[in-house]
């Protein structure tokens, strides 16, 4: 498997190959062998056999659909036909790079609330299984006659105690469900929806994906790819699918006779400012720029956007542990302030 970032490498590696005036096959030969990854290394080789058997390069490219996208093949097909492939190239590499990083971004800003999510956890579960009823059991106090959160931290304890195998297997089975079922089956339209309507994470969602949608078609019009064309390449880049079903209603639109800038402003899914610079590129007849300027500022925007959920939910997990861990404590106070109320045996304490 070649990962993204693999083929930023090697996209930036050949556009400046080709930029000092080598030829194809010698980009190729000449990076493929600086390549310290080893199916990246394969993948030049077999590129540069298919192109010295008499396939084009886009064709080659087309062989291997897991490693370049349909927009990747589109624009290196455009690249060849119009003699600019080094200039092609280069815009490939620089969209892959800003897409690598956003991403790069979000893995690491989401370290930390799942390794204090998964702390939490741990420490409540060892907390109810192993400290609770030790507590519970040395005060000698009839169950009946503890405090109602007592009784239910009590419950809980046998629970966990006598069926963790069933929560352990239950959690395992919803995370495969949600993983089959929500992220790669039938229910993915509704949590994409969902996530556009939660306030911080929504706006990330359409911001993240704006820049997707503008650079994406700056950098297809750029090259001289037809608008309608273009539309059907940039629907594969986008990855929510209610602003890819958007998009699709908005290629048609287009395929209609309206411009770009009524039929995005009425779904209502993008941002403005998108909606504003495109009306302004399409007026001007630079709209290509626009949509290039457009995607740059989104993606800021989703970095600063991205900047403060990060710093709202781990404190939203903290207020939800400190919630759960007061309960517990709550529940053994109560015990303790019963028990010293009471007498030996369960009588009232004179």
């Amino acid at each position: 498997r070649i990962r993204q970032k693999q083929v930023a490498i090697l996209t930036r590696q050949l556009a400046t190959s080709l930029e000092a005036g080598l030829a194809l096959m010698s980009a190729l030969h000449v990076v493929g062998s600086e390549m310290e990854h080893a199916p990246t290394r394969a993948l030049l080789q077999r590129l540069g056999e298919r192109v010295q058997e008499g396939a084009s390069f886009s064709d080659a490219l087309a062989e291997h659909p897991r490693v370049f996208s349909p927009m990747y093949v589109r624009l290196a097909r455009v690249g060849e036909t119009g003699g600019m492939l080094d200039a092609v190239l280069g815009q490939l590499a620089d969209m892959l790079e800003r897409s690598g990083e956003l991403r790069e971004r979000v893995k690491t800003a989401s370290i930390y609330p799942a390794i204090l999510m998964i702390v939490g956890l741990a420490s409540v579960v060892i907390i109810v299984t192993f400290i609770v009823p030790r507590i519970l059991e040395s005060l000698g106090t009839d169950r009946v006659l503890l405090p109602l959160p007592t009784r239910m931290l009590m419950a809980a304890s046998d629970f966990v105690g006598m069926y963790w195998w069933l929560l352990l297997g239950g959690t395992v089975a919803i995370v495969a469900g949600f993983r089959q079922f929500v992220l790669r089956g039938p229910g993915r339209p509704g949590w994409d929806a969902l996530k556009l309507r939660i306030p911080i994470l929504g706006r990330l969602t359409r911001q993240t994906e704006a820049a997707r949608f503008a650079r994406s078609l700056g950098i297809l019009t750029k090259a001289g790819v037809s608008i309608t064309q273009a539309m059907a390449v940039v629907i594969d880049t986008l990855q929510n699918t209610v602003i890819r079903n958007a998009v699709s209603s908005l290629a048609q639109s287009i395929q209609g006779g309206e411009s770009i800038a009524l039929p995005l402003q009425r779904s209502g899914l993008f941002p403005p400012l998108l909606v504003q610079m495109v009306r302004v590129g399409e007026n001007t007849g630079k709209l290509d720029e626009m949509l290039l300027r457009s995607a740059n500022v989104h993606e800021s925007e989703a970095k600063v956007t991205l900047d403060r959920l990060v710093s709202v939910l781990p404190i939203l997990l903290i207020l939800v542990l400190a919630c759960i861990i007061g309960f517990i404590a709550g529940g053994l106070i109560l015990a303790i302030v019963e028990f010293q109320s009471m007498g030996v045996g369960g009588m009232p304490g004179r």
